[in-house]
């Protein structure tokens, strides 16, 4: 049996392979593709080293699923649409393209707010409806910094960012979702989020929308958010705001200024093959995370859960999680995407892991860059910081309270064992070496 995580290195963002079946009759699922330059840099050749390693004419993704709509998790599955639609148009045999796309699970934000948010997002500037190399506009995320300026500071520059962000990421969703139609159009693929589907047509996943697991090749996903009263309280909470404030881009801007904006959308899955389960988080919040599983009937209300792979919700920020997320959701191995950039993985997160399973657990943890590229990362983000505040307000970092490679030096008589780099976590009897 095969069923493998395979974590690809993303910078700031997800990018992860799905493995499973066996040796000889596998299939691929990619979750979510990194922001900038990684579908370029690490994706695509990462693909097509699959394809000539398992000497195949063309990779069948199985699945293709953008966990939510944030820049540095839809950028890299953008290109790679656009890249099948390109071929697609310009009539490439199909011998001669290498990979597709069976289906793409992908809740677009202007779906979750209903169409008419297209109406609102094109009266932003220009500057504000796009990402720069998957990133949002820096003038973007100055907005938001002086509307969260009477906040904590931490929480004020994660809000400032992530709500930047979902909204630089509305647009690349769009283009996302406009391109699979084409190939579904074409017929290179499936409806969109097939194969929920609500009336007969294509659904937004949610947990009340997919109230049965799914399999897709013997794989099979249960879905546990987002949850559909969120979105429809968002729904509301929007539209009553743009009747009040009236259509501009200023009262746009403001109403993205909830902070579970960014959460609401994230679909959270648990995938079980031959026993074996892997939580798909995305970057959901991890109190909307543990309802989702308790609603599900996966865990008991305020009991706890064993899997076997933990995708730590958004790199190990810890403005997504509190220690009871750990206490209450049991792993072998914790996965924690991020390459230091926003200060993620936090070193809060990983004492919260390492306090919750006890000095003797024998555990995984798995950083999908070493620490101390890590590390710097996250100095530079502190430093970046600190040059934001007054002069008397400004502290220097503190390497021995404040980096990975201390806490992980402190902790060095533990039993768990820290896993770096690209990564493949094999599950099964069988093991990816394609």
């Amino acid at each position: 049996m095969l069923f493998t995580l395979e974590a690809l290195p993303a910078e700031e963002g997800d990018c992860l392979l799905l493995h499973w079946g066996t040796r000889d009759e596998p299939h691929v699922a990619l979750i979510d593709g990194g922001p900038g330059l990684v579908y370029n840099n690490h994706l695509r050749p990462r693909l097509e080293e699959i394809v000539a390693n398992l000497e195949v004419e063309q990779l069948v993704l199985e699945l293709v699923m953008v966990s939510h709509m944030d820049s540095d998790h839809l950028v890299g599955i953008k290109k790679l649409f656009a890249q099948l639609k390109k071929e697609v148009q310009g009539k490439v045999p199909a011998e001669e393209r290498i990979i597709r796309a069976e289906r793409l699970w992908l809740n677009v934000f202007n779906d979750v707010l209903d169409d008419a948010i297209d109406a609102y997002y094109k009266t932003l500037p220009k500057g504000l409806q796009a990402s720069v190399d998957g990133r949002p506009p820096e003038e973007m995320v100055e907005q938001f910094r002086e509307q969260f300026a009477e906040e904590d500071e931490k929480k004020a520059e994660f809000n400032a960012q992530s709500i930047a962000a979902v909204l630089a990421g509305h647009g690349e969703g769009r283009t996302l979702r406009d391109d699979q139609q084409f190939l579904a159009e074409a017929q290179e693929t499936r409806r969109i989020n097939s194969p929920f589907s609500k009336g007969g047509k294509a659904t937004l996943i949610t947990l009340e929308r997919t109230p049965k697991p799914v399999s897709i090749e013997g794989l099979e996903f249960t879905i546990t958010g987002p949850m559909q009263a969120e979105i429809e309280a968002l729904q509301k909470e929007f539209d009553k705001y743009i009747a009040e404030k009236g259509l501009t881009a200023e009262a746009v801007l403001a109403a993205y200024s909830d902070p579970s904006v960014k959460n609401l959308s994230s679909i959270v899955c648990l995938a079980e093959f031959g026993g074996k389960t892997i939580l798909l988080t995305g970057d959901a919040r991890g109190d909307l995370m543990l309802t989702g599983l308790e609603k599900r009937g996966l865990m008991e209300v305020g009991g706890k859960m064993k899997v076997d792979i933990f995708k730590v919700p958004h790199h190990g920020s810890d403005n997504n999680a509190e220690p009871e997320l750990f206490e209450r959701i049991v792993a072998d191995t914790y996965v924690l995407s991020g390459d230091g950039q926003h200060g993620n993985p936090e070193r809060e997160v990983l004492q919260w892991i390492v306090d919750a399973r006890g000095k003797n657990a024998k555990f995984d943890l798995v950083l999908t860059y070493d620490v101390d590229h890590i590390d710097a990362n996250r100095k530079k983000e502190w430093e970046k910081q600190q040059k934001r505040k007054k002069p008397e307000n400004r502290r220097d970092w503190d390497h021995d309270t404040m980096s990975l490679a201390t806490f992980f030096e402190k902790t060095k008589d533990y039993k768990y064992t820290l896993l770096t780099g690209t990564r493949k976590i094999d599950l099964g009897d069988e093991a990816v070496d394609y």
